[in-house]
Order: structure tokens, then sequence, then C-alpha cells
């Protein structure tokens, strides 16, 4: 498991390419030095509406580097009940096309899945997402979740193609896989 961790750090550090965000970039040594308060303050979008994971890493403290911070904060959901982490796979919005969106998404999501192209859906793909988040949304109790990214909008219909027929072990685990790629991804764009 951290071999794979270690791997997916690697590979998304070699090929991270930063989105411009209204975030500040922070260096380890102010992450080290900030109260819980600011920390979490400062961290709080990297999950969706939940800060949990946030607040008990801030007590890991000091992070040896980057890589250390991110292990801290994927440990602490991989330490967590299943409850708690079912609710961090639920607090995300639903994949949709601009005009199905929720607007209350936070801004994060919404620019990852703006970059991924689903603002630039047909009225025919439009539906057909809205249909597929239906059925796996039914089938597992939770939304398809994606790190989007770098994904493309064939990408993500590819794969909730696919993604639906898993069971729902299968798919708790993949989500879970997702959750720690998309706070990577936004940990690269926050500390340098």
């Amino acid at each position: 498991m951290r071999l794979i961790k270690y791997t997916l750090i690697f590979l998304s550090l070699l090929f991270s390419v930063n989105y411009a965000t209204a975030n500040p970039i922070y260096n380890i040594d102010e992450i080290n030095k900030m109260s819980a308060e600011n920390y979490e303050k400062a961290f709080s979008n990297i999950f969706e509406d939940t800060t949990w994971p946030i607040v008990e890493s801030a007590a890991k403290r000091p992070f040896s580097g980057f890589v250390n911070m991110y292990m801290n904060i994927i440990d602490v959901v991989e330490k967590s009940s299943e409850e708690k982490q079912l609710e961090l796979i639920k607090s995300h919005p639903q994949l949709a096309c601009k005009n199905l969106r929720n607007d209350n998404a936070a801004a994060l999501s919404q620019g990852e899945q703006s970059g991924a192209g689903l603002n630039e859906c047909t009225d025919k793909e439009a539906k057909e997402l809205a249909k597929l988040n239906k059925e796996y949304n039914e089938k597992f109790g939770f939304p398809f979740l994606l790190a989007v990214k770098k994904a493309t909008k064939q990408q993500i219909f590819s794969a909730l193609k696919t993604r639906i027929n898993n069971t729902r072990d299968q798919e708790f685990k993949i989500a879970l896989q997702q959750e720690y790629k998309i706070v990577l991804f936004r940990l690269l764009d926050t500390v340098q």
C-alpha cells in the first residue's frame, strides 16, 4: 500500500500541472509554525466540506517535508472508521456538466470539473452523465469520485461506465484512492 502511495506521489510531482488558484502557497516551515486554527483555515479546502482530517493532522506536525505532510493527512483517513471515510466520500459533489452542476460545489471542485471539460458538454452528454450518476449513486450509496484534474471528459465517462460494474466494496476502495489523489493534487497547488 505504501509503495502505491509513494509511486502516486512521485508521478504526480513529475507530471504536475499547477492550475492557477487563489490560494496562497505555503512552505513546510510556515506550515509547521502555524497555529492549529490557522492550519485548519489554510487547508480546509483540501477535503470538500469536511475538516476533520485536517484538524487531526495538525497534531502530527512538525512535518519533515511535503511527502511527510501528505502521508500524515492520508494516514488520518486510513485509520478512521468506515463511517468517517464514507462521510468524506459523500462530501464530494457529483461530477456534472456545468448546466446541471450544483452551484454550491466548492470552488476547487468547480474549477477541476471545468478543467476536465465538463463546462463544454452537449445536452446529450449532460443527460447521459446525470443518468450514469443517478445509477451509480443508487447502486453504491455515494457519489462517483474521480480525481478529474488531469482527466478529460471522455475519461470521466469511460471510468464511470466501467466502474459502475464493480462491487460496492471495490468502489469504496477506489473512491478512497481517488480521494487521496484529489488531496495530493490540491496539496501540490498549496504547498511548495
